[in-house]
This record gives C-alpha cells, sequence and structure tokens, in this order.
C-alpha cells in the first residue's frame, strides 16, 4: 500500500510536470503568432511611407501627386499607430486594467461624430453611409472607450464591404437600453466565423477589400469595453454575400 501510494505520488508530480510544460510551449506559441502577426501587419504601412517619399521627390513639380502621396503616407502612419494601440490595450486589458471614466452622454451625437470621422474613408471606397438616429438619447458612459467601440465597428464596415456599396448605422431606443446598429453589405459572416468572433487574434473569413490591415484584435478589445459597460454586443448575417450586421446593446 505504501508502494502504490509512493506510486500515485509520482504519477502526479510526472502529470503536473507534463501540464507546465505543455502550457510552456502553448505560451510561447501563442507570442510567436502574436509577434509574426504584428510584424506583417506593421510591414505593409512601413513598405509603403518609403516609396511614396521617393515618388514625393521625382513628382515634387506636381502638386496634385504630391498630395495624394501625402495622404497615403498619412493613412499608412495612422494605420500603424491603430495597430500599436490596439496591441497596448489588448495587454492591458488582459491584466484586468479596464477602468472607465462615467459620465452623462448623448450616445447620438458621440455615434454621429464618429460617423463623421469615417466618412473619408467611405468615401475613397464609394461606400455611403446612412445614419438614422433617434435624437437626444443619453446614457452614462465612458465618451473615449465608446468612441472605440462605435469607430472599430464602422471602421470594420467599411474594411470588409466591397467598393460603392452602403453601410447603414442607426441608433434606437429599446425598452430600458440603447440599442446602436452598423450594417454591411459585406461578405457577412460563416457558421465558422460566428464560432471565433470577439477572439483575440482571429481572422475571420472575410477580407478587406483595400488591402487594409487588420490586428484581429479589433472585436475582441470592442467586446472586453460592451461588457465592463453592462451591455451586450452580437453579430447576425443573414447569408452568404449578404452582409454582416453588429449590434451593441448599453444600459440606459
Amino acid at each position: 500500500e505504501e508502494e502504490q501510494e509512493v506510486l500515485r505520488d509520482l504519477r502526479d508530480i510526472a502529470m503536473e510536470q507534463i501540464e507546465l510544460k505543455l502550457i510552456s510551449k502553448l505560451s510561447v506559441a501563442r507570442h510567436n503568432h502574436i509577434l509574426n502577426t504584428t510584424a506583417h501587419d506593421l510591414k505593409n504601412p512601413l513598405t509603403t511611407i518609403p516609396v511614396r517619399a521617393d515618388l514625393i521627390k521625382i513628382k515634387k513639380h506636381d502638386p496634385d501627386t504630391v498630395d495624394t502621396m501625402c495622404d497615403q503616407i498619412k493613412i499608412a502612419s495612422l494605420n500603424m499607430v491603430r495597430i500599436i494601440d490596439e496591441l497596448l490595450q489588448s495587454g492591458s486589458m488582459e491584466a484586468g486594467e479596464v477602468k472607465l471614466l462615467l459620465v452623462k452622454l448623448n450616445i447620438s451625437n458621440l455615434v454621429s461624430n464618429v460617423v463623421a470621422m469615417n466618412l473619408p474613408l467611405a468615401d475613397r471606397k464609394g461606400q455611403i453611409i446612412h445614419f438614422a438616429p433617434e435624437l437626444d438619447v443619453h446614457i452614462k458612459g465612458d465618451e473615449g472607450r465608446l468612441n472605440e467601440v462605435v469607430d472599430n465597428l464602422i471602421n470594420n464596415a467599411i474594411k470588409y464591404a466591397p467598393l460603392n456599396t452602403n453601410i447603414y448605422v442607426k441608433v434606437s431606443l429599446v425598452k430600458d437600453y440603447v440599442e446602436i446598429v452598423i450594417e454591411d453589405e459585406g461578405p457577412g459572416l460563416t457558421i465558422e466565423d460566428k464560432k471565433l468572433l470577439f477572439q483575440r487574434f482571429t481572422r475571420l473569413s472575410a477580407q478587406p477589400t483595400a488591402n487594409e490591415s487588420s490586428t484581429g484584435l479589433g472585436l475582441s478589445i470592442v467586446k472586453v469595453l460592451v461588457d465592463a459597460h453592462g451591455g451586450n454586443i452580437f453579430a447576425e448575417s443573414d447569408a452568404k454575400n449578404m452582409g454582416g450586421r453588429f449590434t451593441v446593446e448599453l444600459p440606459i
């Protein structure tokens, strides 16, 4: 009996060591995946900047071309800033550092401002954003964080929807919560996509329609921020190539 007890203890120790090694290997693999993803996403805009700078030197006597190149450099730089911001945010959230500064907000005005900020991106792809708000809908929330939520969802709609399509943004009051709906005419969501939604560093089946970059972090950050506000977020898609619809519910 004593020998059997010793063997059981040894078995438990061996299993614990195997589990620790497995966790360590998975952690290394995950970090390598993060590094590869980040390097790939930063490489494209970084490659764009020196090429455009050289073109500006060559075309410096053509103001229209110079303006175009400057705009492209600006977009590439903003893409890199967004990627770095998402990585930093993801790290903070993983450490449980989600802090909200709650104030009374007119959510219709907030969404309207985010729509206005994204209009130039939509215009470049020939997309039209249709905004239908209910006026004077107020909630208590963190203005900066909710800006991030709405901006991410609208930006995704622009990024994954085809050229010359429509995007619909709606704010409405439903019972005791505010509903924000962003709908596009893109490829929609597959059954597999729905299983992977809101997970970190996850790429869904849809591809950006103008070679935009993506970290696979945006929707996971949105989910954390909506949850922190006591709200809900869910996605729907009627069928393949029938568009996607994201709905955010925030308590009054």
